[in-house]
């Protein structure tokens, strides 16, 4: 079998003041590159191999498998598996989610275990705690948006935390949609500028917490007023100028706020050369530029590439495709497996 994952671009989360009682709360959308690309094969022991120049060591994967099969209270399953292609860590693609859920994915078809579909995967692996866009991107790809969780006593989550720190469940997802075939994502990379994870992403996201409720309102006008109707009526001025004001408004501002003066240089740069909406996807470093032409996309492209360029940054730059199928396992048929709602017994999640 080969699993092929999405990555997934994430505009920023929502509420971060928590007073209406839910918290998080995001939107983002599923691009085709980078992207997971796995195949697994019957061995004769649990075996990882890693030909290319990938992020992640063996045994990173081996310990997310691990930690699957504990939670199914299986040993690790006699296969090889081979990842011809990874999502670069900590940049802002949400990687360990795309990789983790593939694991899952592979782990439950070998040992031919029910799972009921996205939400049990998602639980196996405790991934989408804070934000479900990049499970939900794994599911079907497409524009996501989700409504966050319950927050306060005794609700989902008592305190402000990301989805790497929290075991709360995905958040319920309020729309998705196909992205325009047509669209293209200007991705920019600096390489080895790593994006906040692990304890100082905890911190960042308690040290900021709670933000302004009149900052929190203007962006969820924008959301719902400009994003939303971008999105659905294939506008794509509107949708691009949206996620540009999102970065300078809420947590969003935080993040980006972090990487100056890089990011807001590159985003500036992105803008003036014709780019519809720039923004810095989770914390980065990655950057994005949305445009509808190839064209223009090499046109941004180049123009943020000469800046770091100059300033002597090392940098991986590429023109990504809207993924609106989500994750595609093959077999033999080369037919795409898909998740269905099948109950899962409670004692495997």
């Amino acid at each position: 079998m080969r699993i092929t994952t999405p990555s997934r671009l994430h505009f920023g989360l929502i509420d971060f003041n928590g007073n209406l009682g839910r918290i998080d709360g995001g939107s983002g959308v599923a691009i085709s590159n980078p992207r997971n690309v796995l195949t697994i094969k019957p061995g004769n022991k649990f075996l990882v191999n890693c030909p290319n120049d990938t992020s992640t060591a063996p045994e990173g994967i081996e310990k997310i498998a691990r930690g699957i099969c504990d939670k199914l209270g299986k040993p690790l399953p006699d296969i090889e598996i081979t990842i011809e292609e990874e999502i670069p860590a900590h940049a802002g693609f949400g990687s360990k989610t795309q990789m983790s859920l593939a694991l899952a994915y592979a782990i439950c078809k070998e040992y031919d275990l029910p799972y009921n579909g996205i939400e049990g995967l998602a639980r196996l692996v405790g991934r989408g705690g804070t934000s479900g866009i990049g499970v939900r991107a794994f599911d079907k790809g497409g524009f996501i948006l989700d409504c966050g969780h319950s927050f306060g006593e005794g609700k989902e989550k008592s305190s402000c935390l990301p989805s790497s720190a929290s075991k709360a469940r995905p958040a319920p997802q309020v729309m998705r949609c196909d992205i325009p075939e047509d669209w293209r994502f200007v991705l920019v990379m600096p390489v080895g500028d790593e994006g906040s994870h692990g304890k100082s992403e905890v911190d960042i996201f308690q040290s900021s917490f709670p933000i302004n409720e009149a900052e929190i309102g203007r962006v969820c006008r924008i959301v719902l007023m400009q994003l939303v109707p971008g999105i659905l009526e294939k506008d794509i001025v509107t949708f691009g100028g949206a996620i540009s004001k999102i970065q300078e408004i809420g947590f969003k501002n935080i993040e980006v706020k972090m990487k100056s003066p890089l990011v807001p240089n590159m985003l500036s740069i992105m803008n003036h050369a014709g780019s519809y909406g720039s923004g810095m996807s989770s914390f980065g470093p990655t950057v994005y530029g949305l445009t509808n032409s190839n064209k223009k996309a090499l046109e941004i492209q180049n123009a943020v590439s000469d800046y770091l360029s100059d300033l002597d940054i090392k940098h991986q730059c590429w023109i990504a495709e809207p993924n609106n199928q989500g994750m595609w396992a093959k077999k033999l048929t080369a037919e795409r497996h898909i998740i269905s709602p099948i109950p899962v017994p409670e004692e495997l999640i």
